[in-house]
C-alpha cells in the first residue's frame, strides 16, 4: 500500500508542477479543481467545452482557445474563445490541412513558438485574423480506444509567445477532460438520434394522415430540410414514360431545368438506393441544380415493390452520419403513401367512368345529369367521339375454321387480358389525346374524340393495336363505332362499336380492328337477329342443318350465288367451283330448303342468309365458351 501511495503522490506532485510551471496561473490547485468542476457538470457538451476554452484561456493567458472536432473526414470547430464563437460548427477543413490536421495525422502535439504563419503546416483563416497570430500549440484528444477525437488549439497574438510549460498545462488537460468530452458527445450523439427518431416518427404519421397527394408533397419536402438540416429538398415523380418531373421543390425554383431521362437510366445507381456525396449523386445532382454546388447531395428512390414512382433529392451542408438512412426510411413511407392516394385517386375516377359509361351507353340520364361527370372527366359530349369496344379473342381451333370469342378471361389468360388491356390503354392514349377508358373484367370501352378527320381516329387505333405487339395483338378484337355527336347519340354508338368487335371478327374469320361500316350488309341484320321469324330462316336452318349432318358447305354457296344477282359464271367465280358445280349445287339447295330460285324474293332471301349465318356464328362462338366453361 505505501508503495501505491507513493506513487499516487509522485504523480499528483507532477501535476501540481506542471500547474506552478506555467507562469500567469496564481494558483495552480485551483485551476486544477475547475478542471474537475467543468467535467462533473454533466453530459451537455457545451457546457463543458465552454468551461475548458474558458479555463484554458485564463490559465495561459491567450487570445483564442478553439476545440476542434473529427467528424467523418473533416476537423470541424466545435467552441471558440468569445471572439470567434460565432464561427462554432462553421468553420472547418479537411483532416490531414493545417496545424490541427497534422496533429490528427501524426497523433502529435505541435508547437509553434514563434512567427506561426511561417509555418508550412499552418492554414491561414481570415476569419480568425491569423495574421495577428505570433504562437500556437495544439494538443490531441485521445479516445478510450487510442483514436484522435478532437484537437485543443491556443493562439497568441503577438508579442506573447507560448512556452514549453502552456503546451505541457494544455496536453495535461487534454488527457483530463478527453473521457468527458467523450462520453458527453456519445450522449449528444444518443440524444440527437433520439430527437431524430421522434422527429422521423412524427412525420411519418403525418405522412400516413396526409389527405392528398397535394398535401402530401409540400409536407414531405419541408420535413425533410428540418430533418437532415438541408439546404433543398425536391421530389421528383415519373410519368408512364419513366420520365422525371418536379413535383415540389423546397426552395420554390425560379425557372424550370429539364432532365434528360437518358440521364436518370445512366445514374440508375443513385436511384436504386440511398447514396451519398457518390459521382453518380453528385452527377446527378449538377444536372439537377446546376453546376455550382456546395454542400452533400443525397438521394432515396420512391419504390413501391417493383415500381419506380420517382426519387427524393436532397442537397445538404453537413449531413450526419445516418442522414442516408432517414432520407431512405421518409422515402420508404412517402411511396407508401403516394401509391396508397394513387390507388384512392384511381378507384374514385374508375367508380366515376363507370358510372358515367353505362349512363351514357344506356341512356339512363338527360344532357344535363351527365354535364356534371363528363366535365369532371374532361369529356364534351357536344363534341364528336367514337366509341371503342375492345374484347379478348383467340384464332380457329384445330382445322375446324370455326373461330371462337372468349367470354370471361380466366386463370392465365385473364393475366394475359389484363396485360394486354394494360398495354393498350397508353399507347392510344399517347396517340390521341383525351380519350376516356372503362377497362371491364372482359373487355374495355372508351371514348375517343374526333379532332378532324374520322379516319384518322381508326389508323391510331391501328397504330396502337400493332403496337400492343404481335402475340397480344392477335388475341384482341377491336370495334369502332360511326361518330357521335349529342348525348342522345352515344347508347347506338355503344351498340355499333361491340357489334364490330364481335361480328366483323366472326365474318372475317379473326381478330383485328373493325368499323362498324366493315360489317356490310351484316349491320342492317343485326337488330333483326333476335326478333323477327319467317319462312326463309327456318328453311335455311335446314339447309344450314344439311351443311352440318354432312359436311357440304350449301348455305354458303347460296349466300354467293345471291350476292352475285344470280349471274351463274361471275358467282362460280367468286366461290372458286365450276359453273357446273354450282348448278347442281343450287338444285340440292331447293330441294333441301323447298325453295324456287326463280320464284323467290331475292331480297328477302338474301337478308334471311345474312341473319341466320350470323346467328350460327355466334351460336358456334358460344358453344365453344361453353366447351372450355365446362
Amino acid at each position: 500500500m505505501g508503495a501505491v501511495e507513493d506513487s499516487a503522490r509522485r504523480r499528483r506532485r507532477g501535476s501540481e508542477a506542471t500547474l506552478a510551471a506555467v507562469r500567469r496561473i496564481p494558483d495552480e490547485k485551483a485551476y486544477l479543481y475547475q478542471i474537475i468542476q467543468t467535467i462533473g457538470l454533466g453530459p451537455d457538451l457545451e457546457t463543458i467545452l465552454r468551461g475548458i476554452g474558458t479555463l484554458v484561456t485564463e490559465a495561459t493567458d491567450c487570445h483564442a482557445c478553439l476545440i476542434w472536432f473529427v467528424q467523418d473526414d473533416r476537423l470541424v470547430v466545435r467552441s471558440a474563445s468569445a471572439p470567434y464563437s460565432h464561427l462554432a460548427s462553421k468553420a472547418s477543413m479537411a483532416v490531414g490541412e493545417g496545424l490541427g490536421g497534422w496533429v490528427v495525422r501524426t497523433r502529435r502535439s505541435a508547437f509553434i513558438r514563434e512567427r506561426a504563419l511561417e509555418d508550412p503546416r499552418v492554414v491561414y483563416f481570415p476569419e480568425f485574423e491569423e495574421e495577428r497570430f505570433q504562437s500556437l500549440v495544439s494538443v490531441p484528444v485521445f479516445s478510450r480506444a487510442g483514436e484522435v477525437i478532437g484537437v485543443i488549439s491556443l493562439h497568441a497574438v503577438a508579442p506573447h509567445e507560448f512556452a514549453r510549460a502552456d503546451l505541457d498545462f494544455l496536453e495535461h488537460t487534454a488527457s483530463l477532460v478527453a473521457g468527458a468530452m467523450e462520453n458527453a458527445r456519445l450522449y449528444e450523439e444518443a440524444t440527437s438520434k433520439v430527437e431524430l427518431l421522434t422527429d422521423l416518427s412524427r412525420l411519418a404519421q403525418r405522412i400516413a394522415s396526409a389527405g392528398s397527394i397535394d398535401d402530401l408533397l409540400p409536407m414531405v419536402a419541408a420535413g425533410c430540410r428540418d430533418l437532415l438540416h438541408a439546404d433543398r429538398c425536391e421530389i421528383h415523380l415519373l410519368d408512364p414514360e419513366e420520365r422525371p418531373a418536379v413535383a415540389v421543390a423546397g426552395p420554390r425554383r425560379m425557372g424550370r431545368r429539364v432532365v434528360d431521362p437518358r440521364l436518370l437510366r445512366d445514374r440508375a445507381p443513385a436511384l436504386d438506393s440511398e447514396v451519398s456525396d457518390s459521382p453518380e449523386a453528385r452527377s446527378l445532382a449538377e444536372a439537377l441544380w446546376g453546376d455550382r454546388l456546395t454542400g452533400t447531395p443525397l438521394f432515396a428512390p420512391l419504390i413501391v415493390g417493383d415500381e419506380r414512382l420517382g426519387f427524393i433529392g436532397v442537397l445538404a451542408m453537413a449531413p450526419a452520419a445516418d442522414a442516408s438512412s432517414v432520407l431512405s426510411a421518409v422515402a420508404s413511407h412517402t411511396s407508401v403513401a403516394i401509391k396508397q392516394h394513387q390507388l384512392i385517386d384511381w378507384l374514385k375516377e374508375k367508380n366515376l367512368v363507370k358510372d358515367f359509361f353505362e349512363a351514357l351507353s344506356r341512356g339512363l340520364a338527360g344532357s344535363n345529369e351527365l354535364a356534371g361527370p363528363a366535365a369532371r372527366l374532361g369529356c364534351d359530349l357536344d363534341e364528336p367521339h367514337v366509341v371503342l369496344h375492345a374484347m379478348p379473342w383467340t384464332e380457329a381451333v384445330g382445322g375446324s375454321g370455326r373461330a371462337r370469342s372468349r367470354g370471361r378471361p380466366r386463370g392465365a389468360e385473364g393475366s394475359a387480358w389484363r396485360d394486354v388491356a394494360g398495354r393498350l390503354e397508353p399507347r392510344l392514349v399517347s396517340l390521341v389525346s383525351g380519350t376516356l377508358f372503362d377497362r371491364r373484367e372482359a373487355s374495355i370501352r372508351a371514348l375517343i374524340p374526333v379532332s378532324g378527320d374520322p379516319e384518322a381516329v381508326e389508323q391510331a387505333v391501328r397504330r396502337a393495336h400493332a403496337q400492343v405487339g404481335d402475340a397480344a395483338s392477335s388475341a384482341l378484337a377491336i370495334g369502332l363505332s360511326n361518330a357521335c355527336r349529342g348525348a342522345d347519340t352515344f347508347p347506338r354508338g355503344f351498340e355499333e362499336a361491340a357489334a364490330a368487335a364481335e361480328v366483323g371478327a366472326l365474318i372475317r374469320g379473326g381478330p383485328g380492328v373493325y368499323t362498324y361500316d366493315d360489317l356490310g350488309p351484316y349491320k342492317y341484320v343485326l337488330t333483326t337477329d333476335q326478333g323477327v321469324r319467317d319462312r326463309y330462316q327456318e328453311r335455311l336452318e335446314r339447309l344450314a342443318d344439311y351443311d352440318r349432318g354432312r359436311g357440304t358447305r350449301l348455305l354458303h354457296t347460296l349466300e354467293g350465288y345471291l350476292d352475285g344477282r344470280g349471274n351463274v359464271v361471275a358467282s362460280s367465280r367468286a366461290l372458286y367451283i365450276h359453273a357446273n358445280t354450282l348448278r347442281q349445287r343450287l338444285a340440292r339447295i331447293e330441294k333441301v330448303a323447298g325453295l324456287d330460285l326463280q320464284e323467290e324474293d331475292w331480297l328477302s332471301l338474301a337478308i334471311a342468309v345474312k341473319v341466320v349465318k350470323l346467328r350460327l356464328m355466334r351460336g358456334s362462338a358460344t358453344e365453344e365458351r361453353g366447351d372450355e366453361d365446362g
